[in-house]
């Protein structure tokens, strides 16, 4: 009769034969989660490692790396993040080669665009709309430079070399004035850096200016007037944006659009010689706001008088009341009073 077996029966578990062979621990990261450094790779070795360690010692084998022990447990105390940092458009850094390449392109997209918008017999304003999206795309933003400061201080002491005119500087004086002249001296590089900038602000004032065109041809003052706000950003007193938004405001109607035509409209008639072509409209417009302005101010009171007069009846319909049971009444002494009726 044979005996049944035990435990003891069992052979003993080697964990090491388990272990990945050493090829695979280099090639790859086990345990590695996609978007982590590779320092955290070097963590999880350091883990396979410290494993590894645990065995030998059982075995009573010595680790000749035994003294980084420490070494691996500040490494493994830090947190480590991916190392990408996220630069805004605006904030990127363009070298001048950069920039002329940028506007290089962007031009060639604004007249694709133009040809678009041109197009016989019937224009393509969607499909320009399209290229002059992608030509703003290749435009970065160039920043105003800040306004400078020109006042000059008088210098303290009055004349230090008595009668003879020359005014005599300290040494230290004399580096602050030459520093003083280097910012103020312009290299070439900076002259041609200014050019590049300026024909971006230049083009992408144009491709606003166009966008708003198109915007227009299809009835979409609102985005009309968007565009044209964004190309004024650029150059207030850019005509075509002026009466481009000023025509758009006039077709939308509403209270504010039309104040800000008349605004648009009345600047335009300071910027536009008096041969200007677009005068007689402007003058037209001008002639025609006010009295739309009223009858929409007029308007906008009206609705809001009718909201408040629902809104008390709403809540005097509680009592059995309306706004119908209180009148208004002029008094002799220039004021108002309240007569209650049933």
């Amino acid at each position: 009769m044979s005996t049944q077996p035990t435990f003891d029966d069992l052979p003993e578990f080697d964990a090491r034969k388990f272990q990945p062979p050493e090829w695979a621990k280099t090639q790859f990261h086990w345990g590695e989660k996609n978007g982590e450094t590779s320092k955290a790779g070097s963590l999880n070795g350091a883990s396979n490692r410290d494993t590894t360690q645990s065995h030998t010692a059982d075995k009573g084998v010595v680790d000749p790396d035994g003294d980084d022990d420490q070494e691996e447990e500040e490494e493994e105390d830090e947190i480590w993040e991916d190392a990408v940092d996220i630069v805004e458009p605006d904030e990127a850094k363009f070298s001048t080669e950069d920039l002329n390449e940028l506007l290089t392109k962007a031009i060639r997209l604004k007249n694709e665009g133009n040809a678009l918008f041109t197009f016989k017999p019937i224009p393509k304003y969607d499909e320009a709309i399209s290229t002059y999206l992608k030509a703003i795309d290749h435009l970065p933003h160039i920043p105003s430079p800040p306004e400078e400061d020109e006042s000059v201080n008088p210098k303290k002491g009055g004349n230090k070399s008595g009668e003879s005119g020359i005014e005599e500087v300290t040494e230290e004086e004399a580096i602050k004035i030459e520093q003083e002249e280097l910012k103020k001296a312009t290299s070439d590089q900076e002259k041609q850096r200014e050019q590049v900038e300026n024909g971006i602000k230049e083009c992408t004032k144009n491709v606003w200016g166009n966008l708003a065109a198109c915007y227009l041809a299809l009835k979409k003052d609102k985005e009309a007037v968007e565009a044209c706000t964004e190309a004024l950003k650029i150059d207030p007193n850019y005509v075509k944006g002026l009466h481009r938004r000023a025509t758009a405001n006039e077709r939308i109607g509403e209270l504010s659009a039309l104040v800000s035509a008349k605004d648009d409209y009345t600047l335009l008639q300071n910027l536009l010689p008096p041969s200007s072509p677009l005068n007689p409209s402007i003058r037209r417009s001008l002639t025609n706001l006010p009295e739309r302005i009223k009858v929409e101010e007029k308007k906008q009171m009206d609705e809001m008088m009718g909201k408040l007069k629902d809104l008390g009846n709403s809540l005097l319909g509680n009592f059995g009341l309306s706004t119908d049971n209180f009148k208004f009444e002029k008094q002799d002494n220039g004021g108002w009073g309240m007569n209650f009726q049933r």
